[in-house]
């Protein structure tokens, strides 16, 4: 018996990480809060369409429905019951949602676990057999594959796009841009659909894929409006990687996904505006936000990318300190 429960844990976190995996290819990053609680869901859909060939044979149970007595009407009540239950579970499960708008029809949203759970299931069982097929040329090339969450600012999709070219150029980077096939846009759209309705608010449905090249070495860079995600040789990949996310800026995108801290993202870029305009930044105006950031329980990387752009706001802080410094001697020289 402990083994089995040993197995059964194993394939449990296989899955899960087939599902994650998926989610980064087809979708972008889900909210840090949230990216257990989408993977449990695509998990319990998965096994719900399973149950669901149990109803219909009920000598499959003894494969997908443990310790079930040998007796086909145990078997098929048992099959009915997970089948009638599992999707309520799943549609409950999008109710807690950290990022969700909320609204007041719980009921309707619970119910539309059956919905949820017929697209997440075929989706997964389509992914479980897709994502390693497809991932097999990186995986015997050894290559790396980095991401980091973002969210695009609505209607601003193709001036990221132009920012990320931009920034390539700058660096000498030979960029081309081209468009997912069409198993992958469709997976991609049906999984913005699903996510628009447990999340209840718009998101946005465009994906491109950009190829540049790096020390003649080839990196793919995918954007999506959450995440940009790199695939490739290591060291290029991080190449990449670590020069967006320095020359990015947050004009046309947050570095997170979670709404509570894209308010301190929104309050950092009022503070970048003031700095491009020309106003007075006061210090208190950026400890203060560092000070929020201290006291919110983030992951690493959503600390990291909110630091980042503090960093750069203390920056421009001493910049103008020394600026506003230099200008009151020259003043002094004058009288």
């Amino acid at each position: 018996m402990p083994y089995f429960r040993i197995i059964i844990t194993g394939f449990a976190k296989l899955l899960s990480k087939v599902f994650s995996m998926a989610t980064l290819t087809f979708f972008g990053r889900i909210p840090s809060k949230d990216n257990s609680k989408v993977s449990l869901m695509g998990l319990l859909s998965l096994y719900w369409l399973y149950v669901f060939l149990s109803v219909l044979f009920p000598d499959l149970a003894e494969m997908f429905i443990p310790f079930v007595p040998d007796d086909d009407t145990i078997v098929r009540i048992t099959s009915i019951a997970i089948f009638i239950i599992l999707p309520l579970v799943v549609g409950f499960i999008s109710t807690r949602m950290e990022n969700r708008s909320e609204d007041k029809m719980l009921v309707k949203q619970v119910l539309m676990g059956y919905p949820y759970a017929f697209t997440l299931g075929l989706l997964s069982t389509l992914l479980v057999i897709v994502i390693p097929i497809i991932k097999i040329p990186n995986f015997l090339k050894f290559h790396e594959q980095a991401q980091f969450a973002i969210m695009i600012r609505k209607g601003k999709y193709e001036d990221v796009l132009e920012d990320l070219q931009s920034i390539l150029d700058k660096h000498n980077i030979k960029s081309e841009v081209h468009s997912p096939n069409k198993f992958i846009w469709t997976c991609f759209i049906t999984l913005s659909y699903v996510l628009e309705r447990i999340y209840n608010r718009e998101l946005s449905k465009k994906m491109k894929y950009i190829t540049v090249e790096v020390e003649g070495k080839e990196v793919e860079i995918t954007l999506h409006a959450t995440d940009i995600s790199m695939i490739g040789p290591r060291k290029q990949v991080y190449y990449i990687k670590h020069t967006l996310s320095e020359e990015l800026e947050p004009a046309n995108l947050y570095f997170s996904w979670d709404d509570t801290i894209q308010d301190m993202e929104d309050d950092i870029r009022e503070l970048k505006r003031k700095f491009d305009d020309g106003e007075e930044v006061t210090w208190e105006s950026i400890t203060e936000v560092s000070d929020r950031l201290r006291n919110t329980p983030l992951t690493n990387e959503d600390w990291n990318a909110v630091r980042r752009q503090i960093y750069k706001l203390e920056r421009e802080y001493y910049k103008q300190l020394y600026h506003n410094e230099k200008k009151n001697k020259s003043d002094e020289k004058q009288l």
